[in-house]
């Protein structure tokens, strides 16, 4: 029967085909016209509120072009296509004119994948441009806007056009110069080319003392004739140094004050790296008759010129430390958080010069000589130089019998992938000069990348090579940051501005992924990615109810970092001030008192508007409907890639479960009593107690207090009761016979000599009397000062949160006997750096606070006492604990903004342990 009915199945398909005839082919260039038409809202980050120019992509991904127009081209314009981009110039309306509104029109091109026709589909988007909030002003010229000195002007909102300028210098900022004065050009939205000229357009903004450009724009003047301010040769860093202090020009608090003009100079000295500090801040050029630096004080800049770290060819720079050099630097600022006057490097990747013996000349070229780890794509050529300036560079195999040596052929740089998986390849590089011969060993990963799924990138251990994963791509959780997702787990991609905007296109879609595995303050991404686009539709992940997990720790949300999230009804319990236009907010569970950060950085494109998160105000209620779950200062954040991802909540209703809950959560009373405690019966939201004492006739259930002959450990039970709900809470209290007599058990002094580097890692040192310790530390080190308040000190603690790494904290093993019954941990604290004072207590959110390890989790004891820091003396503060255990001392800036080790830095001194007997 079976064999019947297949095969009257195969005559009825054979007859629908005959029927039918061939069927007409799709044109796939619809569908992918359609992916990028649904992706174009990305483009334009809160159209609702425009104040500076922004650029466009003329080509979008998979070959389709965009052609750009205005319906107002007198506000908002589109020029000629560069580099695949297109500068919009936004001409805000004047003061007093209102807002204008401007239609912008993208056609969207791409060729018919079954014909020659070119099909088109139009995408629009109604933006509003936001009126001048100042008057304006005659800005013709880069002096000009030196020149200003009314601080209304600052804030990356008053845009001005300067034309003719040449970008004669390039960090990770550019450098331009018009004739009349050099200025910075941050955040720039054209890619410009150095020794090029352009009319630039840019929102002013005043920032360590300099006038800078923000979001900078460009239109190239290709006739133009480009011009360079004079170089000045610095022979002595300690001469230039005391000249730019006695012209004051490390003192500019405030637009007012007037600003620094950066000074485009070839200098010469030794380059200084601070031992043991890993951070960003630890490369000087320091004077060519010193041989070490002198750190800045209040007042006192440091005897170098401190590298920014985003300096252009920075690992070439520092490996020349030790050694006397010339090099070309635009000195830029003071950076009165770091201070230190700072520079750029602008010479190129081979730009320095040194006077260096034969020996020395190999150690240069031996620290300079760089090979990639792997190589995984077909028809790579390595750089086998065999010449670095004068050394001379002969490469071998390690292993000359190793059968993996046949991948890389040493006479030409080619590679050769092996057929199958990957093998590492051992080369040696000899170096010689003269007499003088060094080797350096490199060993290369061969071969294609082989896929994993996200859970296995999530888990890896080692960073060093490669992974290639295939996701769905989910849009920004953050700034530069893109959640991808597969059906195992989520993680970020870190990339550039560009490549990020790219990616965010192609929200809902497939795509493969090679990338670095990096942990960047808890959250792991892939770093340096290649994005294919496979043009296929993805799945995207069901979203997770946040209220579903049980803490919202860092440990407990790891398993969802990246990922979907929905949650409704939060509280903004506060919101963190900051000066650049982002959203952070504290929003709290009313139903657990759980607490969760939401952040939104301006930079990061939003689909729609940010005027309702911009809006937000304590004691607003938001629902987030699939969101992300994004990561800041080592824990879960909630970031959102549209503004329909959050929306108005509400107060929500608790059951009576939910009540006695929250309430048995607040219920609390002290671990140890020598007098009568006041027992409540009801509780905030209704919940009534009975109480019962285990020893009625040392501790009454009515919390009466009778003088037991020795201590005694009662147990409080409180039997709690909401409507249909109950529930039992448990106290352990010591009911004391007498006074117990509070001791100092120990006093950390840190000893007399600085111990510097922030970075995480250990902080070892010995007291004073000479015991010695090793603390587990992050964003801390130990240092001196000869400036107030801390003059009379010896070394002490210093604790430092930047915008990277908001936690800073050192540990204590409180865990020994002595410390059984330590009741509280007393310090001496105040501002490390005068200077810094006003902007460190003005931060939103931060704490001073003492935590201690319960399992794995980090639990808050005692009070925050920020609120008492001190600016010219030091404060005495305590902060009860709960006997022994592992203890560590907290500094938490969640607004801290700026990346500067002091900016926002604190001392500590006379750390004292007690305990009761």
């Amino acid at each position: 029967m079976k064999k019947i009915l297949s095969f009257i199945a195969i005559l009825l398909v054979g007859l629908v085909l005959v029927a039918c005839g061939p069927t007409a082919k799709e044109d796939g260039a619809i569908a992918k016209l359609d992916t990028a038409h649904a992706g174009m809202d990305i483009l334009i980050s809160d159209p609702s509120n425009i104040t500076s120019n922004f650029v466009v992509p003329s080509m979008l991904a998979g070959g389709i072009e965009a052609v750009w127009t205005s319906d107002n081209p007198g506000v908002v314009s589109f020029g000629t296509a560069v580099n695949n981009e297109v500068t919009a110039t936004v001409n805000r309306p004047a003061k007093g004119q209102g807002d204008a509104t401007v239609k912008i029109t993208a056609t969207l091109k791409l060729k018919s994948e079954i014909s020659d026709e070119i099909l088109e589909k139009k995408w629009e988007k109604t933006l509003t441009i936001k009126e001048n909030t100042v008057e304006e002003i005659e800005i013709e010229t880069i002096a000009d806007i030196l020149a200003i000195r009314d601080e209304a002007y600052d804030g990356g909102e008053y845009t001005v056009t300067i034309p003719n300028v040449t970008i004669f210098a390039k960090g990770d900022v550019y450098f331009g110069y018009d004739g009349t004065g050099i200025i910075q050009l941050f955040n720039s939205q054209t890619t410009f080319e150095v020794g090029k000229v352009y009319d630039v357009t840019g929102a002013l903004e005043w920032y360590f003392g300099i006038w800078e450009l923000v979001k900078s724009t460009g239109v190239e003047k290709a006739s133009a004739t480009p011009q360079y301010p004079t170089k000045e040769t610095v022979n002595s860093v300690d001469s230039k140094i005391s000249e730019l202090t006695t012209a004051g020009e490390h003192n500019y608090p405030a637009v007012s004050d007037g600003n620094f003009e950066p000074i485009y100079a070839t200098v010469k000295g030794n380059i200084f790296m601070i031992e043991g500090d890993s951070g960003n801040y630890n490369t000087y050029i320091i004077d060519a008759a010193k041989s070490a630096l002198v750190l800045g004080e209040p007042g006192v800049p440091a005897s170098g010129f401190m590298f920014y770290y985003g300096t252009a060819d920075f690992p070439y720079v520092r490996s020349f430390a030790g050694f006397e050099v010339e090099m070309d630097v635009v000195i830029y600022t003071y950076r009165s958080n770091n201070l230190a006057f700072a520079v750029y490097y602008v010479g190129g990747p081979s730009g320095i010069t040194a006077n260096l013996n034969e020996s020395q000349k190999v150690d240069v070229a031996k620290n300079a000589l760089k090979l990639p780890v792997e190589v995984y794509k077909a028809d790579q050529t390595l750089t086998l130089a065999n010449k670095s300036d004068e050394v001379n560079i002969a490469w071998s195999f390690k292993d000359a019998e190793d059968a993996n040596n046949a991948l890389i052929n040493l006479a030409d740089g080619k590679v050769t992938l092996p057929t199958s998986g990957q093998k590492d390849v051992k080369l040696v590089a000899t170096l010689t000069l003269g007499e003088a011969s060094a080797t350096k060993e490199f060993t290369i990963r061969v071969g294609e990348v082989a896929p994993s799924t996200i859970a296995e990138v999530l888990e890896a251990t080692v960073n060093t090579y490669k992974f290639m994963i295939t996701g769905t791509v989910l849009g920004y959780n953050a700034h530069r940051q893109i959640s991808i997702a597969d059906g195992t787990g989520a993680i970020t991609v870190y990339a550039s501005v560009g490549a990020a905007a790219d990616l965010a296109l192609l929200v809902g879609k497939q795509v493969q992924i090679i990338g670095t595995r990096t942990v960047f303050s808890g959250l792991i991404q892939l770093g340096s990615p290649e994005v294919t686009d496979l043009e296929l539709d993805g799945t995207m992940p069901e979203a997770t109810d946040l209220r579903t997990i049980t803490l919202w720790d860092a440990e407990s949300l790891l398993p969802f970092q990246s990922n979907l999230v929905s949650v409704a009804n939060l509280k903004v319990k506060e919101v963190i001030a900051n000066d650049y236009g982002n959203v952070e907010l504290i929003l709290e569970d009313e139903v657990t008192l759980k607490t969760i950060r939401f952040y939104w950085d301006s930079r990061q494109p939003l689909v729609g508007s940010s005027d309702f998160i911009k809006g937000l105000k304590v004691g607003d209620y938001v629902s987030f409907t699939n969101a992300l779950l994004t990561w800041r200062s080592n824990n879960g954040a909630i970031g959102i890639h549209a503004a329909a991802q959050v929306t108005e909540g509400e107060s929500p209703i608790l059951t009576d479960a939910e009540e006695l809950a929250l309430d048995k959560l607040l219920l609390e009373l002290p671990a140890t009593t020598l007098e009568s405690l006041s027992l409540p019966v009801t509780l905030a939201n209704g919940t009534t107690v009975v109480w019962t004492s285990s020893h009625p006739e040392v501790l009454g259930n009515d919390g009466t207090y009778t003088k037991p002959a020795a201590d005694t450990v009662v147990t409080l039970t409180a039997a709690l009761t909401n409507g249909e709900a109950t529930d039992t809470k448990v106290f352990e209290i010591t009911v004391k016979a007498e006074a117990a007599v509070e001791t100092v058990a120990y006093t950390f002094d840190f000893g007399p000599s600085p111990v510097t580097g922030y970075a995480a890692g250990t902080l070892a040192f010995s007291n004073t009397n000479g015991d010695a310790f090793t603390l587990d530390k992050d964003r801390v080190q130990i240092n001196t000062s000869t400036f107030a308040p801390w003059a009379d000190s010896a070394a002490f603690l210093v604790l430092a949160p930047i915008s990277t790494f908001k936690l800073s904290y050192v540990e204590f093993d409180l865990t020994a006997a002595a410390y059984a019954n330590a009741s509280k941990i007393e310090f001496d604290f105040a501002a490390w750096n005068q200077n810094n004072f006003d902007q460190t207590v003005g931060l939103a959110g931060s704490s001073v606070r003492v935590e201690k390890l319960e399992g794995e989790n980090w639990v808050t004891v005692g009070d925050n006492v920020f609120g008492q820091l001190t600016k010219d003396a030091l404060t005495n503060v305590s902060i009860e604990i709960t006997g022994g255990g592992t203890y560590r001392l907290v500094y938490e800036a969640p607004a801290a903004s700026s990346t500067s080790n002091t900016a926002y830095a604190i001392g500590v001194d006379n750390l004292k342990i007690y305990v009761l007997n």
